[in-house]
């Protein structure tokens, strides 16, 4: 992973495609509120932010941080609508969280 992250090894096809240094980092990303807005896009399609602000009643610009941090993960993308507006889209429809749990420290006495 830190090899892919430094750029000197490219992931295999079948490896995750994003990385959370930690498990608070990944409930930073999929937060409450983002779980939200993530459930109002795929199942609503609004046609731009303003509009999936206005469905989670929350303020334009921090739902558009919310989204930047999203897309930032790949999650989110924006698909250019009428007039200048982007409309945010899932780029997923599902995902899996794998982990490796640290090795429990050995027994000196053994």
């Amino acid at each position: 992973m830190l090899d892919i992250a430094k750029g000197a090894a490219r992931p295999r096809p079948d490896e995750p495609r994003v990385w959370f240094t930690s498990w608070e980092a990944l409930a930073r990303v999929l937060s409450k509120k983002n779980m939200l807005l993530i459930e109002i896009i795929r199942d609503a399609e609004p046609e731009s932010v303003t509009e999936l602000a206005k469905r989670v009643g929350r303020n334009k610009t921090n739902v558009l941080r919310s989204l930047k941090v999203l897309k930032q993960f790949e999650i989110v993308d924006f698909e250019e609508g009428e007039g200048n507006r982007k409309a945010p889209r899932l780029n997923y429809d599902d995902f899996r969280v794998e982990s490796r749990m640290a090795r429990p420290p050995r027994d000196k006495a053994a």
